[in-house]
């Protein structure tokens, strides 16, 4: 998938996370006045419902959004199952907007029940039928659906357009949940974080949502078109860039004051106390919250500022919570770079941890969680504050470094550029190999001992393109850019499943679970067979065989009855008729 530079830029700088609303006739009389004053950056309202009539409550939330000047979309929650049925959709669309102008675009919900049996070739014909006649009368187009159906519904190449997805957990309290954020990165524009949010004048809880693009200061219909790629150049992501980001999310909370109880954990100085109730252990890893905090704040801006997968490469492991543990993850240096996680040595360990913002000489700035102001280390402090020492004042004091290259090389994975990525081997299939061992070397050459001086080692799991072979090694691309060899005998294929056993097979079986996932592989990674990805309770089923995935989880290799459908469903939900 393709990721607009912008887009991404956009996630990196706090200030343009933009939160709004979206509104239908089930949020009742919304009092606009009180909603402007709450301060709102958009809201998209309904403007149809089921059966193509118009939203009863449109009219009015549109006049009251122009009103109160808050920048406005519609979406159109959709029904149709043939291209014939979502043109009708649009055109409806069209005539009730009546020329209107709309700041933020016309939004197809596209995630319905009706909807999930559909071709990814027959769905994409739809999208783009409903979006040509969108654009045709002028707006801006895009595409909402909830976060599952973004990652195993919609067609890939429906994501070079504009996507606004959904992900909010079950005990959803209307307050953003960072642990859950969809970012930027991933090439999205918004994520609806809550369906429970409460706003000052409208009656009912309500969809919240945080965009990471401002339509309203857009001059042009930047989604009339797909996103474009990106060539390298100055704007490119680098080191530096990454860092600055980092630092500009930990300075935006300096000054919030850690808990007495768990509540009003998002406000700075509200409800204060010393009992270590954080939103940082909330978003992180709320089973630690009410614990030391100095290393959420850590991992908080870390998942905050690239995302929680990012993070996670960023830190080696997940979460921070015990500096010793940082320091065997890491080279440990003497002397500070901006960017570096300090850990400092106190009392016999390292018993406290920060960000290095800046470094003049042999005086180093910090921002630090739960500690005081002041020039002495001070753990289980109480808040966040930037503070400043002189290193050789601190003996034992270490500094672990972060490879912020792998925000440069997620970027760089994800756009397209002027210069390729090495290609593939001539008459060679390309695949994706998984990584059988820890400390796995990745050689320069198809011969030698020469190591890859920029990505020297594979631990199990790790995934590589290989894109050709030579002897005894794979050639493999790692993260679209690092180019080595490793050994075949290191490499497997995960997506090749063992063998399938026929002995006892076929035979008639019959679903025990009230949904069966059916999906194109074996193993729960694989994506659901698009023509036929759910069963019900009680269905009869042709059972073909039987193999194991990777976890040596058994799976059947199933044909749906009176159909042609092949698929895998997990062994343990079905039984012999």
């Amino acid at each position: 998938m393709s990721l607009s530079l912008i887009q991404f830029k956009r996630r990196l700088d706090i200030m343009a996370e933009i939160k709004g609303i979206d509104v239908s006739r089930w949020n009742g009389k919304i009092d606009w006045k009180t909603v402007a004053s709450y301060g709102m950056g958009f809201a998209i309202l309904r403007i149809t419902e089921k059966g193509n009539i118009v939203d009863s409550t449109f009219e009015p939330n549109y006049k009251g959004c122009i009103e109160n000047k808050i920048p406005v979309g519609v979406y159109k929650y959709s029904y149709a199952t043939t291209i014939a049925q979502i043109e009708d959709e649009a055109n409806v669309v069209i005539k009730t907007l009546n020329k209107r102008k709309l700041d933020y675009p016309v939004f197809l919900d596209i995630e319905d029940k009706c909807q999930e049996n559909l071709s990814d070739s027959l769905m994409m014909k739809m999208i783009e039928a409903f979006r040509a006649i969108i654009v045709k009368a002028g707006y801006k187009f895009g595409i909402y659906c909830g976060y599952s159906w973004y990652q195993n519904q919609l067609p890939e190449s429906a994501k070079k357009y504009d996507c606004w997805v959904a992900r909010y957990p079950n005990n959803d309290t209307g307050e953003l949940q960072e642990r859950l954020r969809v970012p930027a990165s991933t090439g999205v524009i918004g994520w609806q974080y809550s369906s429970k949010a409460t706003i000052p004048g409208i009656p009912t809880k309500t969809d919240r949502s945080v965009f990471y693009k401002d339509y309203s200061k857009s001059s042009t219909t930047s989604t009339n078109s797909p996103k474009p790629t990106t060539t390298q150049g100055s704007d490119t992501m680098n080191k530096e860039k990454a860092i600055d980001a980092l630092i500009a999310c930990a300075e935006n909370e300096v000054g919030y004051l850690e808990k007495k109880s768990n509540s009003q954990l998002d406000d700075k100085t509200a409800n204060a106390g010393y009992n270590n109730y954080t939103k940082y252990w909330r978003d992180v890893y709320p089973q630690y919250q009410a614990q030391a905090w100095c290393a959420a704040f850590v991992s908080w801006c870390m998942m905050k500022t690239f995302g929680l997968e990012t993070a996670k490469k960023l830190l080696k492991h997940w979460p921070y919570v015990y500096c010793p543990a940082l320091g065997n993850l890491f080279t440990k240096y003497a002397n500070p770079q901006r960017g570096d996680i300090v850990i400092f040595y106190r009392n016999g360990t390292f018993a406290h941890t920060g960000l290095v913002t800046k470094v003049e000489g042999d005086k180093f700035y910090t921002i630090e969680g739960n500690t005081a102001g002041g020039s002495s280390i001070v753990p289980n402090g109480g808040g966040v504050y930037a503070k400043s020492y002189y290193n050789s004042n601190l003996p034992g004091t270490k500094f672990c470094r972060p490879d912020y290259s792998i925000v440069t090389s997620i970027l760089t994975s994800n756009t397209s550029s002027t210069s390729s990525p090495a290609p593939v081997q001539p008459s060679y299939t390309a695949w994706v190999g998984s990584c059988t061992a820890n400390g796995t070397d990745v050689f320069s050459g198809a011969t030698g001992a020469s190591k890859l001086s920029t990505y020297p080692k594979l631990n199990a799991g790790n995934l590589v393109d290989i894109i050709g072979e030579s002897g005894t090694r794979y050639q493999v691309r790692i993260a679209a850019k690092y180019i080595g060899y490793v050994e075949k005998s290191n490499i497997k294929n995960p997506n090749t499943p063992a063998a399938t056993t026929t002995k006892k097979y076929p035979f008639v079986g019959k679903v025990t679970a009230s949904k069966l996932n059916v999906r194109k592989k074996p193993g729960t990674e694989h994506p659901l067979l698009p023509e036929y990805p759910m069963l019900n309770k009680d269905n009869l089923i042709n059972v073909l065989g039987v193999t194991k995935d990777t976890k040596g989880d058994r799976w059947y290799k199933v044909s749906i009855t009176k159909k042609e459908y092949v698929g895998y469903v997990s062994a343990k939900y079905i039984i012999k008729a």
